[in-house]
């Protein structure tokens, strides 16, 4: 996977395009495939791979073929830019036909992952031949393909140490071609530790987890956009290669200390697409939050909408988001910019997302039967398999919107006590005495979805729980129906609809079991927090790259057994990679006082390292540095008027 802003590419570890091998292969614009196939070839062969390196801002292919040695260096930048090496390492001089196989069909993505059937088959496109290269074209959508020295095949002729260097430009309409592909190489890879500076850094005595860490600071990077409200991250490669409203919501409030740009960029383009109007095919009302921004063929021919709304929690996190924002950063100027349309989201939840007046967030389906974060259609249904009436009020949204109403109550104090009457409602509804557990939902007749799933997880880290139900909600988390060893799976393993590797009924999410993680450590169950980040760490670490993909299946944790990856997960995920973070914070303890200027740290112990420096935390608009060794902490750097607790 390769990134920048809108464009990213996905291929083989040969560097080669090959759709009929992985279908979300290709060179991509948002959600069109400008290239569909790229295969390189000596003598009609494809050579063998022997070594693959990525760094995010380019990747680097190293091929062997009979007689030569082949290497391909490849960037994003408007497009795909390649240098491709062939050497004659040997002894004799070698003659071989070097040759590239290119096709273009402009496939729509969610054609291809079946959301719209009517775009699944995309058609290749004819080429042109061009007098630098080819070309593809077709509604309005143009690939170049253009090689220098020009030319699609090479007959070439190499004494002993000779080699042959062809640069390929792959490039839509309007796109640039690099001429210096060296200064193209080193502006790709210097984003990367200019964002590293500007982002918190953790080191530890364990070079594994290290590497874990900044493999996610630079995959939040890659999976970043720019627009002109700022960065927003998307969610995932390949398949979710656009802005979404729930996920960068969610990331971004767990992410602040670690750099709140991300959350400021997320604020500011969530509000300026706020919902305005009713449209029934988008699914947007006034003051809703979007759910995600789709363009290309399937919105041209108005198969999806450019923007829809079909989410019923991410207006209530952007109050959670904002708020968290302004008390974690004290920047007043950014919330009271954006105020207007956080009273705007909170009024959609008092009309729009509570269509009988109750006070509970509630979603009856839409384009996406289920509108929660478990969005697949059978991830909500009663214990029985049946289907559960709708309009359902999922337990974790119910939170989320507690959280805002107490976040916007520090400006807003008439709020509170709808905040509390909310606490108490929830605490009375929802809980199942038998089960000493949180139900998943409430039904159109106000009845409970007794399911045991992972959703109260959400509950404990959105401070809605009262106590003894927290302790409930720990205990059933940490038992051996829901928790893999792994982390936290989605169902519980008793359940009649229980899979272990599907999407959403009994998998494990890392994001998912973070929010648990972070639940269980604001409640004082250190000593389960640290177990279960600690977990879900070690299945991390054990995947490519030390990168965490979006889910994995919810098989019972063997010694000795790597974890088993669901079959069609993203990855990087942006949800995923910010997940590693809370895990750290959460056994650091971190907790902000940002109205005394305060950060507190109280560690607990861990055997994931004995000493971690912590660097360029952001905090209250200023940076702090600190060390922990065991559970001792040691201040660094601390600007003026910044206070480093201990507790």
């Amino acid at each position: 996977m390769l990134k920048n802003d809108r464009f990213f590419a996905v291929s083989a570890r040969d560097g080669s395009i090959k759709p009929g091998d992985f279908y979300g292969d290709g060179l991509w614009l948002g959600d069109t495939r400008l290239l569909s196939a790229f295969r390189l070839l000596i003598d009609g062969i494809e050579p063998d791979p022997v070594g693959v390196q990525a760094d995010d801002g380019s990747a680097t292919f190293e091929l062997e073929a009979a007689a030569v040695h082949v290497t391909r260096v490849r960037y994003l930048d408007g497009g795909l830019h390649e240098r491709i090496t062939v050497a004659n390492q040997g002894s004799a001089t070698v003659d071989a036909v070097l040759e590239l196989e290119v096709a273009a069909d402009f496939a729509a993505m969610l054609g291809i992952r079946g959301a719209v059937p009517e775009l699944a088959s995309p058609v290749p496109v004819p080429p042109l031949k061009t007098v630098d290269g080819v070309r593809f074209s077709r509604d309005g959508r143009l690939t170049r393909v253009v090689t220098f020295p020009e030319g699609l095949q090479h007959q070439l002729r190499l004494r002993p140490g000779e080699e042959f260097v062809l640069r390929v430009d792959v490039v839509a309409e309007s796109g640039e071609l690099h001429f210096d592909f060296d200064a193209g190489l080193r502006a790709g890879r210097d984003v990367y530790p200019s964002w590293a500076a500007e982002c918190m850094s953790v080191r530890t005595d364990n070079p594994a987890l290290n590497e874990l860490l900044e493999r996610a600071i630079l995959d939040i990077r890659m999976l970043s956009n720019h627009y002109d409200t700022g960065i927003y991250p998307i969610a995932g490669l390949p398949w979710f290669g656009v802005p979404f409203g729930r996920d960068a919501l969610l990331s971004s409030t767990l992410l602040l200390h670690v750099n709140p740009e991300l959350a400021r960029g997320v604020l500011r383009y969530l509000a300026k697409h706020q919902g305005k109007v009713v449209d029934e095919s988008s699914g947007e009302q006034p003051g809703k939050i979007l759910h995600e921004v789709r363009t290309g063929e399937a919105v041209e021919i108005g198969a999806w909408p450019h923007i829809l709304y079909g989410t019923i929690d991410a207006t209530a996190l952007f109050l959670c988001a904002l708020t968290e924002t302004e008390n974690w950063t004290r920047d007043r100027h950014l919330v009271d910019e954006l105020w207007p349309a956080a009273e705007a989201a909170l009024a959609w939840c008092a009309t729009y997302g509570d269509p009988d007046g109750d006070g509970y967030v509630e979603a009856s389906g839409g384009r996406a039967r289920n509108q929660g974060w478990k969005d697949a259609d059978d991830s909500l249904t009663n214990v029985d398999g049946s289907e559960v009436a709708r309009p359902a009020a999922l337990c974790e949204v119910q939170a989320y919107l507690h959280r805002g109403l107490v976040g916007m109550s520090m400006r807003k104090p008439a709020l509170k006590d709808r905040a509390a009457d909310l606490k108490r409602r929830f605490n009375r509804d929802f809980w199942m005495p038998e089960e000493k557990f949180i139900a998943q939902a409430l039904d159109a007749s106000k009845r409970q979805v007794p399911a045991i799933t992972s959703n109260p997880g959400h509950c404990l880290w959105m401070r809605i729980l009262d106590g003894p139900k927290a302790f409930g909600v720990t205990n059933r988390l940490m038992s051996q129906e829901l928790f893999s060893g792994w982390g936290i799976r989605t169902l519980s393993d008793r359940a009649i609809n229980y899979d272990p590797c599907s999407y959403h009924n009994g998998s494990v999410w890392p994001f998912d079991t973070a929010l648990a993680v972070a639940g269980m450590r604001q409640y004082g169950f250190a000593a389960e927090a640290e177990r279960t980040a600690r977990a879900l760490i070690e299945a991390s670490l054990d995947f490519p790259l030390h990168r965490p993909p979006e889910l994995l299946c919810g098989d019972v944790r063997v010694p000795g057994e790597a974890p088993k990856e669901y079959w069609n997960t993203c990855t990087p995920q942006l949800w995923s990679a910010a997940a590693m973070f809370t895990c750290v914070s959460s056994i650091l303890g971190l907790e902000a006082d940002p109205r005394r200027k305060t950060l507190r740290v109280s560690p607990i112990e861990t055997g994931m390292w004995n000493r971690i420096e912590v660097s360029g935390l952001h905090f209250a608009g200023h940076r702090l540095d600190f060390s922990v060794e065991g559970t001792e902490v040691k201040a660094g750097r601390l600007p003026a008027g910044i206070q480093l607790t201990v507790r």
